[in-house]
Formats: structure tokens, C-alpha cells, sequence
């Protein structure tokens, strides 16, 4: 396993903190990385699911400069577990909670250069709940079938990759347990 020689922070803002590693591999070759951190206890993304229905919300992306199709998502807070994080998100951004919530897959986005860590839940027997959020509009709430997602991809030019992700998982766990 590589060993990190060095480690040192090379900035820090509000969302992130950029670190630069020095490491040395087996073959005594050392190389400099630079690595994105969270200041955080990273994130959820939760897969609500009403009725035959995905929930969906269409939120403006900085980053891209438009809107983007994602699903519910946040920071995890500090003291805060990963499923009451999803169940406060789900308040704040389409207004439900639910009573039937379980995380089922972790991503770790771009590893070779982020150590963020975001959660996948799983969120059903939804009920009406609403929390105020921190978004700066309301965001809008898009439901898609959960048996014709083929739609999907023709419909929306701009899609997290998370969300899409969060769909093959679930695809795959509900595909297993039909087995």
C-alpha cells in the first residue's frame, strides 16, 4: 500500500478544504497529489419513492450554470445520522418524510482526487412533512414512474450523475430481491 509522506493543506473555504499529499509507492517512486475534502460528514442523496412514483426535483446547478435533475440531497450536520439527515432533507426540499427510510449504498465521488462521501437512502411510505431549507427558491418537484423510466434521459438534457447512479443501485437491489 502507498504511504503518504506529507500532508498539508493548501486552502480552506466554507464547502471544501484542498490538502496536498506527497506519496511514496512501493517501487520507491513519490508523487504529489492534490486531494478535495469535505468539511463535512458528507452527503445524502435519498431516493424517494411515492406510490409507483420516483420524486425528482429540478434545482439550479452553479457549477453548470442551468437547472439539473437530481434527487433530494444535502450535507449530513454535524451530530446528525445519516438517516435523519435524509428524512430533514426530504422535508426541506419536497416537503415529505418518511416512515420507511434505510441507507443502501455509499458513493465515493472522483476517489482519485475527492475524498467525498455521499449516501445512498432509500425513502418510502412517504407522508406530507415540511421543513424550511436553506435552498434560495422553491425547487420544483418532478415525478417520474418508477416502470418507465425511458423517458427520463430524452426529457432532461442536464442529470446528476449521482441521481443516475442511485438508479442502477436501486435497480440492481430491487432486481436481486426479485430473484
Amino acid at each position: 500500500m502507498p504511504i503518504i509522506k506529507n500532508k498539508s493543506t493548501i486552502i480552506t473555504t466554507k464547502l471544501f478544504k484542498i490538502n496536498k499529499l506527497d506519496i511514496e509507492f512501493d517501487n520507491q517512486a513519490i508523487r504529489e497529489y492534490e486531494v478535495i475534502s469535505g468539511t463535512g460528514s458528507g452527503a445524502v442523496m435519498i431516493i424517494p419513492i411515492l406510490g409507483d412514483n420516483f420524486l425528482f426535483i429540478r434545482e439550479y446547478a452553479a457549477a453548470i450554470n442551468n437547472y439539473s435533475l437530481t434527487f433530494p440531497k444535502g450535507k449530513i450536520d454535524d451530530g446528525e445520522s445519516i438517516l435523519v439527515a435524509a428524512n430533514r432533507e426530504l422535508q426541506e426540499e419536497i416537503g415529505y418524510k418518511a416512515n420507511k427510510i434505510r441507507q443502501i449504498f455509499s458513493l465515493n465521488l472522483a476517489p482519485g482526487y475527492m475524498d467525498h462521501k455521499t449516501y445512498i437512502v432509500l425513502a418510502e411510505n412517504l407522508v406530507p412533512s415540511k421543513l424550511n431549507g436553506d435552498e434560495p427558491e422553491d425547487l420544483e418537484v418532478i415525478k417520474y414512474n418508477k416502470n418507465n423510466l425511458s423517458n427520463l434521459l430524452l426529457e432532461s438534457n442536464n442529470i446528476d450523475s449521482r441521481a443516475l447512479a442511485s438508479l442502477y443501485i436501486y435497480n440492481q437491489i430491487t432486481n436481486d430481491n426479485n430473484s
